[in-house]
């Protein structure tokens, strides 16, 4: 079993300062024409200052010049996840308590996160809360729709899978249900911004009980056709020495066809945890902690494959915003700023040159926002792109 745990990545929306002609004092927040406009200064307590009179200078990321006419920020991309887990007979006692435990430890962080970009919902097959009884359609009724991580929504999550194992297990139903919601998942009608990564987590631990014979095509044609879809599918199997090679397959199947593979160039058939495409979790020593440890390490894979170098670009309304004239800064969790070069290889890019919507952040600037849950990255706007580290 492979599974690494990468930390959790949350880039803080800077929001737009809009500049006008002015001056500011020498030691205090700028003061602009406009009163309802002022600098909030920087971040380790300086004044920003910016104007395009050419009287002040930029004084931002070891920027300063008189080009400069204001700053946006940068949002990672949205995220919306449902998890599909089984809540089947066989879940019962250390793997129901481990899945609790998981699922619950996960959220509880989101929530401490708090990305307003990023939804999630629970959807159990065959619990002992299930309303259908193992017969669907799913989501069912008890179930916890995706929505913003608030603690309201905490609360619905630990609800629902405060149950028990019961039941067979209706993977083909479970699936076939839930990518169709997940397809027409609507997040502006949950306060959640549009245009995010679609995610499906598929939990079992058994045969399923309605994919049909040999490698159950029946069930891992579905994320062949949720991924034509815009949706990407992890897989993760709690297994025990009484795991059987189809039942391997079949979960193996499930995460390539999703395109969301544990390793890359991963091999459906592998009996090697290496090559694995699937998240696999060996539950013969009944150790609660150990087994939810896993199991939340394999959901926040999920969730990190939401890509934290590329970056929504916050423009605002009347805003003036010149593709040639941007230049990006990065601000570690301790405040301090570096500035990147425009580079697809070191550097920075656009997803569109033409008509951005998007900064993607590439080699050691990548690396740096990656590592740091804290970094921050902003747009100093009006200054001459810093290519090759020239300014």
């Amino acid at each position: 079993m492979r599974l690494f745990a990468l930390p959790t990545l949350a880039l803080l929306a800077i929001g737009a300062t809009l500049v006008a002609c002015g001056s500011s004092p020498e030691n205090g927040p700028g003061t602009f024409p406009d009163a309802s406009a002022t600098d909030s200064g920087g971040t380790d307590g300086s004044p920003i200052v910016i104007t395009n009179e050419g009287g002040t200078s930029v004084t931002d990321a070891g920027i300063q010049q008189e080009c400069a006419t204001g700053k946006t920020g940068t949002r990672r991309l949205p995220g919306y996840i449902q998890l599909v887990l089984d809540g089947s007979g066989s879940m019962k006692g250390a793997r129901y308590t481990a899945l609790q435990n998981a699922v619950n430890s996960v959220v509880s962080k989101w929530v401490a996160d708090n990305d307003p970009s990023f939804g999630v919902g629970v959807s159990i097959f065959a619990d002992s809360k299930d309303p259908t009884a193992s017969k669907g359609p799913y989501p069912s009724s008890a179930d916890v729709g995706i929505a913003p991580v608030t603690v309201a929504q905490q609360a619905a999550i630990a609800t629902r899978v405060s149950g028990a194992g019961s039941g067979s297990t209706p993977s083909y139903l479970a699936l076939s249900g839930n990518y169709p919601y997940l397809k027409a998942f609507d997040p502006t009608t949950k306060g959640l911004p549009a245009g995010g990564k679609k995610i499906l987590v598929f939990m079992s631990d058994g045969e399923p009980s309605d994919c049909g014979g040999g490698a159950g095509a029946k069930c891992t044609v579905l994320p062949t056709q949720a991924a034509a879809d815009g949706i990407t599918t992890y897989a993760v199997l709690f297994s025990d020495n009484g795991t059987t090679p189809a039942l391997r397959n079949f979960m193996a199947e499930i995460a390539k066809n999703g395109g969301g593979t544990a390793n890359a160039n991963c091999d459906p058939a592998s009996t090697t945890p290496a090559t694995y495409c699937h998240y696999e979790i060996n539950t013969t020593s009944g150790n609660t902690a150990a087994i939810a440890a896993a199991f939340a390490a394999a959901i926040e894979q999920a969730r990190n494959s939401i890509d934290p170098c590329t970056l929504a670009i916050e423009q605002q309304p009347g805003q003036p915003f010149d593709p040639d004239l941007v230049n990006v800064t990065v601000t570690d969790g301790a405040g301090a700023k570096t500035d990147v070069v425009k580079d697809p290889t070191d550097g920075w890019s656009y997803d569109d040159p033409a008509n951005p919507t998007q900064v993607i952040l590439h080699g050691t600037a990548c690396t740096a926002v990656k590592a740091d849950p804290k970094a921050s990255v902003e747009l100093i706007l009006g200054c001459p792109s810093n290519e090759g580290g020239q300014k």
